[in-house]
């Protein structure tokens, strides 16, 4: 998986992403990030089933070259992320 941002200075960033590493840090940083989030927002957290999510992305490594998002804002900031 890749992540590319482009700012409207027009520099730009390419940050691979190994899909293994995703979902190690699904399982392992979602544990550690949930101490730092309100109370009153992890029932949004509480609510996702990480196990489900890693098997999505699982299947994605079928469809290499897919766009998962692809966004462009106002001020030429643009972020896309590719499988």
């Amino acid at each position: 998986m890749r992540i590319y941002v482009r700012l409207n200075t027009k520099r730009s960033f390419n940050i691979p992403a190994p899909i293994g590493l995703v979902k190690a840090v699904l399982s392992l940083g979602v544990s550690i990030a949930r101490r730092y989030i309100p109370v009153e927002q992890r029932k949004y957290i509480d609510c996702i089933d990480f196990q489900e999510l890693r098997k999505g992305f699982d299947a994605l490594k079928s469809y290499k070259g897919l766009k998962l998002v692809e966004v462009k804002t106002e001020d030429g900031t643009e972020v896309i992320i590719v499988v």
